[in-house]
Parts: C-alpha cells; structure tokens; sequence
C-alpha cells in the first residue's frame, strides 16, 4: 500500500532518497520461504527443489549470497527470522544469528544485535548482514494501530477486503507493525552513519512477500508479489531516482555479488542491477527490465485435499498482469471446509463471512487464465482472459510465459502439476 499517508516509513523513505526507489519489483513467489530462498540464492524460486515450498529444505550445495561472501572474507550475520521457516543444510544461507539482545518487552532488539555483529567485525573484513523482523508477519498485536495513534477513519482497505472496522483496525495493526520494522532500519541507518561505515555500504530494503490478507499473500495477485524495494549506495549510486524497470527479488544476490566483485554462480539466473541505478546504464539495458515472472505450488501443507500444491506462473509487465491457474480443479487458498473456520490471528478473514461476494473472490476455484489490466483495474477484480478484444494480448502473453518458464528451466512443464509434490515438510 505504497503512498498511504496513513503509513509513515521514514527509515525505508531515507534509503530511496538516498538511491532508487524501484516502483515495479517483484518476490518471485508470495510466501515467505519460497521468496526467501530465491532471493538468497538468486534463481527464481521453481529452480530450488525442496528449498521452493514453505517448510522445505535448502540444500547444502546450494549457494547463497551470503555463504559465497563469507567464503570471500566477508564478515556475515543476520538477525530476525533469517530463512525458513524449514531445514538448511551445512552452512547457514543467511550466516551466523545475531537475536541475543532483545527489548525491555522482551522482543527482539534488532538495531541492539545489529550493534554487536558490527562490532564484532574484524577491522580490516566487508560486511554483508541480513535484518528480517518478524513483526508485519501474523499475529499482530491486536490494538496496537490505535493505541499507536492509527485512524481508523484515515485507513482505506482495498476493495477486495469488507470496508468493516475490525478490517480497518486489522490494516492499523498491520500499519504498527511495519513501522516498528521502519523504526529499527531508521535505527540500524544511524548506527551505520556513526561508525562511518553508510556512505560505502549497500543498503537494500524490501519486503519477502505481500501483506498478509486475503487475496494478498499466497496469491500472484499485485498485492502478494508486488514489494516495496529502495536501494542505496552513497559512494556509487546517484540519490532521488525513481526506477519503473520491473526487477525481481533474483536480482539481489547478483546485484551484491557485482558490488562485491566476486564472480557470480552461473546457476543464478538474477540479474545484476547495477548498471540500471549508475551513469553507465542505457536505453537498451533498462528495456531488458520490461517483464518478470512470479510463480506459486504450496504455502500451507495441508490446505487442499491430498495435501496437493496449487501451481501457478503469473507475468507481469506495467500494464497487465497475465495469471496461468496449472491446476484450476484444486482450491487455490485451502478446500472447505477449512478456510471457513475462525482464524484468530486475522479479523480480515473472518470479515468475509459477512460479505459473500469478497468471500468467493478471496477463496473460489479460480479460472486457468486470468488477464488484468493494472491501470484500470489496480485490485485485480475484473478478468479480461475470456474478452474477444484481448485474445490477441492473452496469447502474446501467455507466449512470453511459457517461453520465460522454458529458459528457466521450470519443472512445471517437464513435471507436470504435480512436479513439487512430495517433498517431506521440516519443522
């Protein structure tokens, strides 16, 4: 919900200033350890086996950002929920944790541990840590929003979600929350800046995945795969540039590797972004960034009967959003009667009940092909893949599709819909 004035984020918006402020980036998948291990290991997240599902396993040949720059001499840490939740072999992905110093309330001090790894630094090593906070993830803190100072009048949920109070103060909780998380970046700036160390360091902020509501996250709906992303680099990237390249989450560990100037994996099929945020990019670099793919087999293990996955491929590009349902018999967010039971941690969910239409727009089987235009229909409610005047469009698109999941290598196509099905859940 970017440009909400009823959410405040100045540590994200001094990183943007500082750089580039991206407005199309994409997680490759909307849950958090499929988009995790993709962006650790720099490949769309179909590539990565086991480590592709929630709960699955990150195998210990796999590379990662992290563990290649500690193999370098970099100096590697993270602190919050890192990568999983699930198994990783060997060397952690996402380095050694650092969650020893926590608040007077007893959560996690994420600025506090950030302190110590820094300090901890050997004088003479880079550095490359890794903050993934916990709290815009479920449950919030019920009442947090308004006891924060949230409006509840000032907050407008989206159409796809019942304009009711408990939705509004649902969306206010979430507000808190990611500003707790701004607050302990804006934290982290200044202790960087203190140390000396902002002006040549890299900063990237984004999200894992989309907000978690329905028709949100676990979808490949613009709300569960669009994600904020500012980067920084006061030495080598220009300030106050605004990108509309349409980049991927993939590209992160590419891109710092690049700035590293360690050689990057021929496995990983990121891109590198550097040269689209310095004086060396060009026209024809930037129109390489014109489309990505985002994709989606399994949040919750046992949400559909079976325990079967639910697999999609979705390109985007500025204009349209074109969604391919691979198994459009299966329910795509958890068969009844399991999504109808109270969820406790989400007010948002147990609105639906009380108005039908949203219900079945969040959780009915879904079409195999679905087609929106994002300038007119932003909320994604308005399918246009069966309309006569976009049959030529749809085929392009779904053209360029299959073509991007076929130099990707995706199993999907040599599979089939079951291809990630099986793999044992870790918890």
């Amino acid at each position: 919900m970017a440009g909400s004035s009823s959410l405040l984020t100045p540590g994200f918006d001094r990183v943007a200033n500082a750089g580039v402020y991206f407005t199309h980036a994409y997680a490759s998948a909307p849950s958090c350890t499929a988009s995790r291990s993709a962006i650790l290991a720099g490949q769309d997240f179909w590539r990565l086996s086991t480590a592709a599902v929630l709960e699955g396993r990150f195998q210990g040949s796999m590379p990662s950002f992290q563990r290649i720059l500690a193999d370098v001499g970099y100096h590697v840490g993270f602190t919050g929920k890192g990568w999983g939740p699930g198994l990783a072999d060997g060397v952690s992905p996402v380095g050694p944790v650092f969650n020893g110093q926590v608040t007077t309330t007893g959560s996690n001090d994420y600025s506090a541990n950030f302190a110590e790894f820094l300090n901890q630094k050997p004088a003479d090593r880079p550095f490359s840590f890794i903050l993934t906070p916990t709290e815009p993830h479920r449950p919030f803190v019920r009442g947090s929003g308004i006891a924060g100072g949230k409006s509840l009048a000032s907050i407008d949920p989206p159409p796809f979600l019942p304009d009711t109070p408990a939705v509004r103060e649902d969306l206010a909780d979430y507000f808190h929350a990611i500003e707790q998380q701004d607050a302990e970046l804006l934290e982290i700036l200044t202790i960087l800046e203190q140390a000396g160390e902002l002006e040549n360091t890299l900063i990237m902020a984004t999200s894992d995945n989309g907000m978690p509501f329905p028709r949100a996250k676990a979808t490949n709906y613009e709300y569960g795969v669009r994600v904020p992303l500012a980067i920084s680099w006061p030495n080598k990237i220009v300030a106050n540039q605004v990108s509309d390249a349409i980049v991927n989450l993939t590209d992160i560990a590419p891109t710092l590797l690049a700035a590293a100037e360690t050689e990057t994996p021929d496995i990983m099929n990121g891109r590198n972004l550097l040269p689209l945020m310095t004086a060396s990019d060009s026209e024809g670099t930037a129109s390489d960034f014109s489309s990505t793919v985002t994709g989606f087999e399994r949040h919750i293990v046992d949400a559909r009967e079976g325990n079967r996955t639910y697999p999609v491929r979705a390109l985007h590009t500025r204009d349209f959003a074109y969604i391919r349902n691979f198994a459009p018999g299966r329910w795509p967010v958890g068969a009844p009667p399991r999504y109808a039971d109270i969820d406790d941690t989400s007010p948002s969910k147990n609105s639906l009940r009380s108005t039908p239409a949203l219900l079945e727009l969040a959780t009915a089987k879904r079409p195999e092909e679905e087609l929106y235009s994002l300038a007119a229909d932003p909320y994604q409610l308005n399918n246009l893949a069966s309309e006569a005047a976009y049959r030529q469009l749809k085929s392009e698109l779904e053209e360029l599709l299959i073509l991007k999941m076929e130099t990707s290598a995706d199993p999907l196509l040599s599979g089939g819909i079951d291809a990630f099905m099986g793999f044992p859940v870790y918890r």
